[in-house]
């Protein structure tokens, strides 16, 4: 279910959570009025309650700011390794040239078959969480042939060390890239939101059915602010998933610096 909501604008799920968050408030409170429950209550009970809702409201906004902050972390850390990763291969041909020898050109061209592989093959399985076996099978026939080098001028074995180098960080940055796609927020916290958001309606519906139609208006300003927080914090959870997805763009002008190195 979740992740077919990721496939939606960010709007269409903010306003179809607004819509749902509204008629289920209004519901309780056509309910609620059917009850004894509130027969014989007095001015004092009121404002306790009011208070237990704003109070409610409060504790709510606290909990998706501290999840947004989280998932946003993630999000950027998320980017910026991509980024380094792009780089990382970048720096790996770029070595590959510097070397000299045009028995390399057959790697520095599964090198670029493997970044390829990156955006066609991989990059749509992270939205699933998942990898691909053909990526990383490319990516390790790149790291053996790189292995068979050897140097025999001093200029050679300097290069060489630099292109293990950045090779073993690509390999790890990889790594890192693929963890992120399983990067979300605990579900422990969803339960703690859900459960105050719910907390959130039951009171408001209280607060219908005891004041006038300005306190809908308050409400409904207020579940707005809230349903926005976690409609962000539901986007930004998960780096590669969704419209505000990471994007594959240093990917992109890392295969094209690759071109135009031939």
């Amino acid at each position: 279910m979740y992740h077919w909501l990721y496939t939606q604008p960010p709007v269409a799920i903010f306003i179809f959570g607004l819509i749902a968050s509204i008629l289920l408030m209004y519901t309780m409170a056509f309910f609620l009025k059917k009850t004894p429950i509130l027969d014989g209550i007095s001015d004092h009970e009121k404002e306790f309650l009011i208070a237990i809702q704003s109070g409610l409201v409060a504790l709510s906004s606290i909990v998706l700011s501290f999840s947004l902050v989280l998932v946003i972390t993630n999000y950027n850390h998320a980017d910026e390794n991509v980024a380094a990763e792009a780089a990382r291969i970048n720096d790996v041909d770029r070595l590959l040239h510097q070397y000299g020898d045009p028995r390399l050109n057959s790697i520095r061209a599964d090198l670029k078959i493997y970044a390829q592989s990156i955006l066609v093959d991989e990059w749509p399985k992270l939205q699933l969480q998942q990898e691909s076996a053909e990526t990383a099978h490319l990516l390790t026939n790149v790291a053996d042939k790189i292995a068979q080098i050897n140097p025999i001028t001093p200029r050679e074995t300097v290069i060489y060390g630099e292109l293990l180098r950045k090779l073993d960080e690509s390999v790890e940055m990889r790594e890192t890239r693929l963890e992120g796609a399983h990067i979300g927020l605990h579900v422990i916290y969803w339960v703690v939101n859900i459960v105050i958001i719910f907390g959130v309606l039951f009171m408001s519906a209280l607060g219908l059915i005891l004041n006038k139609w300005l306190t809908a208006i308050g409400i409904s300003l207020e579940l707005t602010a809230l349903v926005g927080l976690m409609t962000l914090v539901f986007l930004c959870d998960h780096p590669f998933e969704g419209t505000l997805s990471v994007r594959s763009d240093a990917i992109v002008g890392s295969i094209k610096a690759m071109d135009s190195r031939k």
